[in-house]
Parts: structure tokens; sequence; C-alpha cells
């Protein structure tokens, strides 16, 4: 059964490893909360783990992680996991104060974003 769901995971796009360290953030925060199991805790949850799956490679490479270490793969996920329904909550927000007054960035935000890029590509290449 397992093996079934790794690969149905795997097949689609998701990396098994990511899902289940999300998955396991995201247990302990409901255990930590002591939220009583409603629909709401559980899709968020499984927010929190897809927040870990999309978003640990991402972070990995940002914080210039391996992406071949397992061990700190799984723990960045664990912990996406488990702050994952803040961040989206966060970004959402975000969107929302954007929505209602939309300014594009400073030119000079842009730039060290860009720096900031052009630094990891830097590492990448070494």
């Amino acid at each position: 059964m397992f093996e079934t769901l790794t690969a149905l995971l795997a097949a689609i796009g998701i990396n098994p490893a990511h899902f289940f360290a999300g998955l396991a953030g995201a247990i302990v925060r409901i255990a930590i909360q002591g939220k009583k199991f409603t629909f709401e805790v559980v899709s968020g949850a499984f927010a929190g783990s897809l927040c870990a799956v999309y978003l640990a490679p991402l972070v990995a490479r940002w914080l210039g992680l391996d992406l071949l270490d397992a061990a700190a793969n799984s723990g960045l996920a664990f912990v996406l996991g488990m702050i994952g329904l803040s961040i989206a909550e966060g970004l959402v927000r975000v969107a929302q104060r954007w929505a209602a007054n939309p300014k594009l960035p400073k030119v000079g935000i842009l730039a060290d974003a860009r720096d900031a890029l052009d630094m990891s590509k830097d590492k990448d290449d070494q």
C-alpha cells in the first residue's frame, strides 16, 4: 500500500520524501496547537505538506544546501510542513494587499533580489 502511494506521488511529480516529511511537520504543528480533529485541521496539514513539497527545493537552493543531501532536505521539508500553512496565509495576505493597492517595487529592491540570485548561481558554478 505504501509503495503504491509513493509511486502515485512520484508519478504526478511530487517528491514522496518531501511530502511525508512535510506531513509529519504539519502533524507536529497540530499536536502543539491542541486543536480538535476537523476538516480545517486536515486541510491545513495537507496545505503544509504541499508547501513542503514545492518550497523545499527552492529554499534548499536559496540556502545553498546540497539538493542530494537527503537528511538536510527532509529536515527542511519537515520545518516547511510545520510552518507551511502560515507561509501560505501570509502570501495570500500580501497578494490581497497588493491587489487593493498595486505598486511596482522600487528599482533598488529588484536589483538586490537579482544580485542575490546571481550570487547563488556563482556558488553553483564553483
